[in-house]
């Protein structure tokens, strides 16, 4: 009964928590054949609610809309130790917070525009020998009345 209960209220706190997050894009290892799979979205928890509205890749607006500016930010980072063992990356990429931060950079950059949204919003990543990169775009926008 007591284990029921608490079955219970883990599903109940599981499904709680989930309203504040979207679905997310990411890569997994995939062992079997080699490589990464991929899944949709970033790849990172996305608050649900901006100023404006932030549609991802897969989503469209369903509103007209007009196209203000494409909005891109990039960066790349010399490898720190800790990522590489034996010749072979760990991993790659950014840390959540940061993810969350330059999307945030993004949102207020559309904002400045006049945008009332920011769609096709990609994340990708990218590695050398010696360095990570990362290149996040998304295309302000401004919704119209046909």
């Amino acid at each position: 009964m007591i284990q029921k209960a608490c079955k219970l209220l883990l599903v109940v706190g599981a499904v709680s928590c989930s309203k504040h997050v979207q679905p997310t894009t990411y890569y997994s290892n995939d062992f079997k054949n080699g490589g990464v799979e991929r899944h949709d979205g970033l790849g990172f928890e996305v608050p649900v609610k901006y100023d404006i509205d932030v549609l991802y890749f897969n989503e469209h607006p369903k509103q007209s809309y007009e196209d203000i500016e494409t909005i891109k930010m990039s960066g790349e980072v010399p490898l720190e130790d800790k990522q590489t063992q034996n010749g072979k990356m760990l991993y790659r990429g950014n840390h959540q917070d940061k993810k969350q931060e330059i999307l945030r950079q993004m949102v207020e950059k559309a904002k400045e525009l006049g945008a009332t949204a920011l769609i096709d919003v990609k994340y990708s990543v990218y590695s050398t020998q010696t360095a990570s990169g990362f290149t996040f775009t998304g295309k302000a926008v401004r919704y119209v009345l046909k």
